[in-house]
C-alpha cells in the first residue's frame, strides 16, 4: 500500500489532482456515503475547486490509500487551522465497504497524524456521522473511533427541513417571534456583506466560537476580521456557491446574532446552514427564529426549487434545536464529535 499526498498549498497540487482527484474523492465519498440513506457531502466540484483556490483558514491536506497494484483503497484529510486553535488537527478518514478490515482506515491514520505532528498539532479531531435509532457499537465508524482512542467530546444531531414550508408557517412564526423583539431589526441580504457591516459579521464570526456549546472540545477563541471574511467569500464564490446571510440588529445598533444559508452549484436543490448565533447577551427575545425564518425566505426567493435545508447542532444547544423544530426541521443522523491527544490515539493504534 502506499499513500498520496498534496495539500492546498503545495505548488504541484494540480499535477496530484490530474493523477488522483477523481480517485481520492470517489473513495471518500464512498466511505462516508455506505449505509447513509442522504449524506450531505460537498460535491467534488467544490473540493477541487478548494484544493485549487486555497484557503486563509486552514492548510488541508489530502491522501489517497492506493494498493500495489494501483487500485483506491481509502481516502483521508487532515484540515489544519492557521490562525488560531493552533494545537488542534481536524482529521476524517473514509474506506468504502469492500476495503474494510484491512488495515486501510488505520494506514491512513497514522499518515494523517504524522502530517499532525510535523506541524506540532497536539490533539487531534474526527466526527462519525450515522442514521438515527443505529446504536454506536453496531456503527463502523463509531467502533474504529473506540478503537483508536478517540472519544466522544460533544454529540450533536443534523436535522433536515423538507420544503417548501406548510402554508402560512413561516408567517406565523415571524409574527410571534417578532412580539418578543421590540427594537431589533432583520436585514437580509445574498452575496458578499457590505462594507458597513463587515465587522459586524467578524465579530458574531468570533462569537460563535464562544458563544456555542462546546461539550468537551478543546476550541479556543477565534479570532476574525474583515479580511477573513472577505477570504471566506472568495473561496465560496470561486466553489459556486451562494450564500443569504440574515443579521439582527440590537436597539443600540450593534450586531446581535446571524444565520447563514448556503447553496452550491453543483447540488442546487439543498441549502446548507451555516452559522446560526444569537450571542449571549441578546437571548430571550426570540431572534434565533426570526433569523433563521428571514434567511430561508430570501433563500427561496432565488431558489425556490430548493427540496431541503440540512442543518447541524450540538443536542446541548436546546434553543436553537426548538426553533428547528418550530420551523419543521426533524432529526435523521446522530454526529460525534471526537477529540483526543495524538499520543493517546497514536498509542491505541500500537
Amino acid at each position: 500500500m502506499r499513500i498520496a499526498t498534496t495539500c492546498t498549498d503545495d505548488p504541484h497540487r494540480g499535477a496530484w489532482a490530474a493523477e488522483h482527484f477523481d480517485d481520492w474523492y470517489a473513495a471518500l465519498a464512498a466511505g462516508e456515503s455506505h449505509g447513509r440513506a442522504d449524506p450531505a457531502l460537498w460535491p467534488p466540484g467544490e473540493r477541487r475547486a478548494q484544493l485549487e483556490h486555497g484557503t486563509v483558514d486552514e492548510r488541508i491536506h489530502l491522501l489517497l490509500a492506493r494498493g500495489a497494484d494501483g487500485t483506491p483503497l481509502g481516502a483521508g484529510e487532515v484540515w489544519l487551522p492557521v490562525h488560531d486553535n493552533l494545537h488542534l488537527a481536524l482529521v476524517d478518514v473514509a474506506v468504502p465497504v469492500q476495503h474494510r478490515r484491512r488495515g486501510v482506515g488505520t494506514a491512513l491514520l497514522r499518515a494523517a497524524l504524522d502530517v499532525a505532528g510535523t506541524a506540532g498539532r497536539t490533539r487531534v479531531r474526527s466526527t462519525t456521522e450515522r442514521p438515527v435509532g443505529v446504536a454506536a457499537g453496531d456503527w463502523p465508524g463509531s467502533a474504529a473511533a473506540a478503537a483508536w482512542g478517540l472519544p466522544v467530546a460533544q454529540v450533536a444531531a443534523r436535522r433536515q427541513l423538507l420544503l417548501p414550508p406548510a402554508p402560512g408557517l413561516l408567517r406565523e412564526l415571524e409574527r410571534t417571534a417578532a412580539a418578543r423583539a421590540t427594537g431589533y431589526a432583520v436585514r437580509t441580504w445574498s452575496g458578499p456583506v457590505a462594507r458597513a457591516d463587515v465587522d459586524a459579521l467578524a465579530h458574531l464570526a468570533s462569537r460563535m466560537s464562544t458563544d456555542a456549546p462546546q461539550g468537551e472540545l478543546s476550541t479556543a477563541p477565534e479570532v476574525w476580521d474583515a479580511e477573513r471574511v472577505r477570504a471566506g467569500e472568495a473561496l465560496r464564490a470561486a466553489q459556486g456557491r451562494r450564500w443569504w446571510t440574515a443579521l439582527a440588529v440590537a436597539p443600540d445598533g450593534g450586531p446581535a446574532g446571524y444565520t447563514v444559508l448556503v447553496c452550491s452549484r453543483h447540488e442546487p436543490r439543498r441549502l446548507l446552514q451555516h452559522d446560526t448565533l444569537v450571542v449571549r447577551e441578546h437571548r430571550g427575545h426570540r431572534l434565533g427564529l426570526l433569523l433563521k425564518v428571514a434567511c430561508l425566505r430570501a433563500a427561496l426567493r432565488d431558489v425556490p426549487a430548493a427540496e431541503r435545508v440540512t442543518t447541524w447542532n450540538a443536542v446541548a444547544n436546546a434553543p436553537v434545536i426548538a426553533v428547528n423544530e418550530a420551523m419543521g426541521f426533524r432529526c435523521d443522523e446522530v454526529v460525534e464529535e471526537l477529540e483526543a491527544p495524538i499520543e493517546r490515539v497514536l498509542a491505541a493504534l500500537g
